[in-house]
């Protein structure tokens, strides 16, 4: 059984710039940060020298962004990712004003995907991307829902 679940992470091709999209654009806090090449055999990559940024949510939640320091990232760069990408994630945040979050996704680096915005009922839905393609769900309440299961 699952005891917790401390945080997730991601994948960046430039660790400062998805640390300037998360803390200044979205509103993450930089927490501690890491360099070593201990998880080099544990990511299948002996001999790599993995940095790590810590980030947590000021509700609680903590993301790891990671990048391997002497490799390039694999397959190069997509933007957006295709949607049907095995093990493709997705982060989903409430949001006041999916305006105003849009438009600094884009200021700080990401994209807006205009095509996938839909009224699904209990609020508006949108997707964006971080400057990796990370795909990031953007809702807007129209009230009612807060974010459970079934988002």
């Amino acid at each position: 059984m699952i005891r917790s679940f401390p945080h997730f992470g991601i994948h960046v091709a430039d660790l400062e710039r998805a640390t300037r999209f998360y803390v200044d654009g979205l509103g993450f806090e930089a927490q501690e940060t890491g360099r070593t090449d201990a998880p080099g055999p544990l990511l299948e990559m002996p001999g790599a020298m993995i940095r790590t940024q810590f980030l947590r949510h000021p509700e609680g939640q903590r993301m790891e962004l990671w990048t391997v320091e002497d490799r390039a990232p694999a397959g190069g760069p997509v933007d957006p990712r295709p949607a049907n990408v095995p093990g493709r994630p997705h982060l989903c945040f409430v949001v006041d004003d999916m305006e105003s979050v849009a438009a600094r996704i884009v200021e700080f680096g990401g994209y807006r995907l205009d095509g996938t915005r839909s009224d699904l009922g209990y609020g508006d839905l949108m997707f964006c991307a971080d400057p990796d393609g990370t795909r990031i769900e953007l809702v807007q309440m129209k009230g009612g829902w807060t974010g459970g299961a079934e988002g």
